[in-house]
């Protein structure tokens, strides 16, 4: 992560939603995946990959149109974790999206982390900051 944004500017200025939108990807690809191995045998309304990855999204956005739902336990018990999750992950992208951007820089006396890209003080302590800015171009 520390090399990425070193080298593209585009990464370090939007890592956390690109942190945040890779979660929510990696989340809805394990769970379609859950969801086939766990269904696709003794479900006939999971079929194939496609058919999951659909229940899936549908759960993850709490939309639940009905026209397939998991069998048994386990099949519920999985579909309270993808809403559960994934709206949270869902959430988090959404936070991340509409927060006032911050920049990467530690404080030299307090130690806080980030900061607003104009930051001249340290709104903790109040230090004078130093934070590398790309010049106007």
């Amino acid at each position: 992560m520390a090399r990425l944004r070193h080298d593209f500017v585009y990464f370090r200025r939007n890592e956390d939603a690109l942190v945040a939108l890779a979660n929510l990807c990696v989340f809805l690809f394990v769970m379609t995946g859950v969801v086939f191995e766990t269904q696709h045998r003794q479900n006939a309304q999971i079929g194939n990959y496609a058919d999951a990855l659909y229940f899936t999204v549908t759960a993850l956005t709490t939309t639940g149109f009905g026209d397939i739902t998991l069998e048994g336990t386990t099949g519920r018990m999985i579909s309270v974790a993808i809403m559960i999750v994934g709206v949270t992950l869902f959430l988090r992208l959404a936070q991340v999206l509409f927060r006032p951007a911050k920049v990467w820089h530690r404080c030299p006396a307090c130690g806080l982390i980030r900061h607003d890209p104009d930051a001249v003080h340290c709104k903790h302590c109040g230090t004078v900051l130093h934070i590398e800015t790309e010049g106007a171009n």
